[in-house]
């Protein structure tokens, strides 16, 4: 099993403790509000993987392993963000096309009007099948 940990400076507070395992159904609920900037944990396949070029940053030089994705747990589809980290390698533990994942990180609530538009801001990403 191949273990990406996303260190990033979260300019809002989240929820302190363990994360919740919970559905993509459920975050995509009525009650979506519930859940703004909790730490949550799902599981499902990624697809449209994004790999983004390096950027400047002013805690490391450059920032590595930016990158974007889907995520599906049958349930439901959402967006997954990740923001990078110090490492150099850091692109060749980002998962890929048809992973099995389970994502722990950040809920961000962008409309709870439908169609609601929640996305995860990876804080720990856990490839647990690999697709090839």
């Amino acid at each position: 099993m191949v273990s990406l940990l996303v260190v990033a400076v979260l300019a809002m507070g989240s929820s302190a403790g363990a994360s919740e395992q919970i559905t993509i159904e459920t975050l995509l609920s009525w009650n979506a509000t519930s859940f703004q900037r909790h730490l949550v944990t799902v599981e499902g396949v990624v697809s449209a993987m994004i790999a983004l070029p390096p950027t400047a940053n002013t805690r490391c030089r450059v920032l590595y392993g930016r990158a974007a994705f889907m995520i599906d747990d049958e349930t439901g589809i959402l967006p997954v963000e990740i923001l990078g980290n110090c490492n150099p390698n850091a692109y060749d533990e980002l998962p890929q096309d048809g992973d099995r994942v389970r994502v722990t990180g950040i809920v961000e609530v962008m409309s709870t009007n439908p169609p609601r538009q929640v996305r995860i801001q990876a804080m720990n990403i856990h490839i647990l099948s690999p697709a090839y």
